[in-house]
């Protein structure tokens, strides 16, 4: 999502498009408009101006004057829990109650922090303000505290834009100082001087935006990603370089954003919800739909049911035209199918024990035990001798399925008696 920058000075607002990729931002497009003052100007300028997407993040940074801040030392490092922290810690140095302003902190070189902070009611008639433009921004911030983006990352530099300054030690912020609304002479060459003093050191060289952009110096000493984001244009990189500043740390989620707790950006929790509400819309509609699926399926079966019922009666009453109203129809038909089978098995059997019997000729004795399971068949008989045994099962194969005979046993008289198995034909075993 593309980031667009407003930022506010003295006397001019610039409109500054931003495109978020891997290792900073590249610029998109840019508008310089001059200013008097007026908000109504100022909101006539928001309205006419085009950024380059509809889906884009509005960053809102304001002249440094707007803001206070002030260096701390804290016994935590976390970020995040020092702005919890600030409001206390503060409140007995500013002049209006802490509930009144809005917090955030910014680390710093040694440990420190620096702190922050606005006065509620006047960010919020800037928020007002942009938001009846059609650009809420999701941020409020001051570009003096992301010129790190600016400074090269060995020695002590500062960095001005002729309305504040701020100082890095190999990339490390050591100072910051908004100028007066009306800035003495020579004001930039005073506060360099103040901090060597106070601070102890050596500023190696001073980085100016204000004024024009001297060729060959400007991105000679700056980070890499300050000109790969113009395309190497020195003027571009020199003239938004605020902008882009604002831009890289929005990106990299290191910025100062003061609009929290009562100020807080809710605008994206807002779509998020609405697209949730469509979401669930469209849930309960997918329910409904199942449940008035699985009703009409319902209807279909219980008919199809009571069409089968209805046909069943009708073959029950030609089946049986004589019988009274039965109890249910398709156990009586089943129990007469089973009836039938058992009849046309036990004819089956009798044919087969007939055959038997007439194939077991002269010199098979009888069978002195018969027995019937289902399919299966066995016999027990005498017999004149072994062969004898042997070509009843020979006769036997005609009309059983894998006839065997087993167990043949002499007997004193020279005879045997011998066990025969078979299936009936037509069955699989």
């Amino acid at each position: 999502m593309d980031i667009l920058v407003i930022q506010l000075k003295r006397e001019e607002l610039i409109l500054a498009s931003f495109r978020p990729k891997r290792g900073g931002v590249s610029f998109l497009s840019a508008e310089r408009h001059q200013l008097t003052g007026d908000d109504e100007e100022l909101v006539g300028i928001l309205e006419g101006a085009k950024p380059s997407s509809a889906e884009r993040r509005v960053v809102l940074a304001l002249p440094p004057q707007s803001l206070y801040l002030r260096e701390l030392e804290l016994p935590i490092k976390d970020r995040a829990k020092v702005r919890e922290l600030l409001p206390l810690e503060l409140k007995g140095e500013t002049a209006l109650d802490s509930e009144s302003l809005s917090f955030d902190a910014l680390p710093m070189a040694g440990g420190k922090f620096l702190a922050v902070w606005g006065r509620t009611r006047e960010l919020a008639k800037k928020i007002e303000l942009l938001k009846g433009a059609g650009l809420e921004p999701e941020q409020v911030t001051a570009s003096l505290y992301h010129w790190n983006k600016l400074a090269p990352a060995a020695g002590t530099v500062a960095v001005t834009d002729g309305e504040a300054l701020a100082a890095y030690r190999d990339g490390e912020a050591v100072y910051f100082r908004a100028f007066p609304a009306v800035p003495r002479e020579n004001e930039v060459d005073r506060t360099v001087a103040a901090l060597e003093i106070s601070a102890g050191l050596t500023v190696d060289r001073v980085i100016s935006l204000a004024g024009k952009v001297q060729e060959g110096q400007w991105l000679a000493a700056a980070p890499r990603a300050l000109g790969e984001a113009f395309a190497e244009d020195a003027h571009a990189a020199h003239d938004l370089a605020g902008a882009y500043a604002v831009a890289a740390a929005v990106a990299d989620g290191s910025s100062v954003n003061l609009r929290r707790g009562a100020l807080a950006y809710t605008a994206a929790n807002e779509k998020l919800y609405k697209k949730l509400r469509i979401s669930a819309a469209l849930a309960i509609l997918a329910v409904l739909m199942l449940f008035a699926e699985t009703g009409v399926r319902y209807y279909i079966v219980k008919r199809d049911i009571a069409s089968l019922d209805q046909s069943v009666r009708g073959i029950y009453k030609e089946i049986f035209p004589n019988r009274q109203k039965p109890v249910d129809e398709v156990a009586e038909v089943r129990s007469e199918i089973r009836r039938l089978e058992g009849a046309k098995t036990s004819s089956n059997v009798l044919k087969l024990l007939s055959d038997l019997a007439q194939a077991k000729g002269d010199d098979v004795a009888g069978f002195y035990e018969t027995s019937v399971d289902g399919q299966d068949v066995l016999l027990k008989a005498d017999a004149r001798n072994f062969q004898a045994a042997n070509d009843f099962k020979t006769r036997a194969a005609k009309l059983v399925d894998g006839a065997e005979v087993s167990e043949v046993k002499s007997k004193p008289d020279g005879s045997v008696t011998f066990t025969f198995h078979g299936t009936m034909k037509g069955v699989t075993r």
